[in-house]
Parts: structure tokens; sequence; C-alpha cells
């Protein structure tokens, strides 16, 4: 093999390593919904440590507006917000093409068993009790963007 033949699947090989690091980090983007500033505050900082790129959206319609002009592979809703609350958000989202097959986690602070209930019949796949232990949240963030495709629904479904 020639230098210039080198040089050039060199080149190549270099510019497909530049596309898959822009898919890894387009496949790690959360945006984190909720009225809370301190909550999108700390919440932003401990997935950012994690290595997540972060968007943050203080209320309900704020939040459809976001993932739907800029679709992110993860969503944390809060339940409980003024104007629209977190399970309009995700009965909106799952409405729509663009981001229907995105993750959504709804974030909460209640335990009992109606609002567990109501999170069982909900749009949402699955739930992060607050106070979060972002560790936990960021391995179970990792995994599920890691089973889905980067413009599609999970693998198998």
């Amino acid at each position: 093999m020639s230098e210039a033949e080198r040089r050039e699947f060199t080149e190549r090989d270099e510019e497909q390593g530049d596309e898959d690091t822009q898919v890894i980090e387009r496949r790690r983007r959360v945006l984190i919904v909720d009225d809370d500033p301190d909550f999108l505050f700390m919440a932003e900082a401990a997935l950012a440590a994690h290595g997540f790129l972060v968007e943050r959206a203080a209320g309900g319609l704020r939040g459809v507006f976001l993932a739907t002009q800029d679709v992110p592979d993860v969503i944390l809703c809060d339940l409980r917000m003024p104007g629209i609350d977190g399970f309009v958000v995700a009965e909106a989202l799952r409405a729509d093409p663009a981001t229907q097959h995105v993750a959504i986690f709804a974030c909460t602070g209640r335990r009992d068993l109606e609002a567990r209930a109501a999170l069982n019949a909900s749009a949402f796949d699955g739930v992060l009790v607050k106070p979060v232990d972002w560790d936990s949240a960021a391995r179970l963030l990792h995994e599920i963007i890691g089973l889905r495709r980067p413009y599609g629904p999970t693998q198998g479904g």
C-alpha cells in the first residue's frame, strides 16, 4: 500500500471517528422539565458530571416546546407544575411523531399508592423519586440511551 493510500484510509477513519463521536454526543442529551429552579440547577450539575448534555425547561409548556424543537434522548419531567403538569407534557410528547420514541421519566416526591397508580396508567417510561439518587439515575439513563436507536423506538420494540 502506498503512502498516499495509507493517508487516504487514515483520513477516512478519522472522519468516521468524528461522525461516531457526534452520534454518541447526540445520544446523550437530557431535557429536564421542572418548575423548581433549585431542582433544575442541581439536576443539571449532577447529570453533566456524569457526561450528559443537559437542557433545562422551567415548566411544562416550555418543556414541550424545547423537546419538539431539538429532540432529546431522555426527558425527566416533574409531575406537579403550574400550567400544564407532567402528565399532560408526557401525553403531548407521545402524540407527536417526532418525540413519541423518547424515554420520559417522571420526577416526583410523591410516594403514595394513588400517585403510583396514575403513573402506571400514564405515558411515562419510569419514575425517579425525589430526592433523586443521581448516581443511580445516571446509570439508568445511560442504559436506556444505549438500548434505544438514535432516531427510533427501543430495539426489538
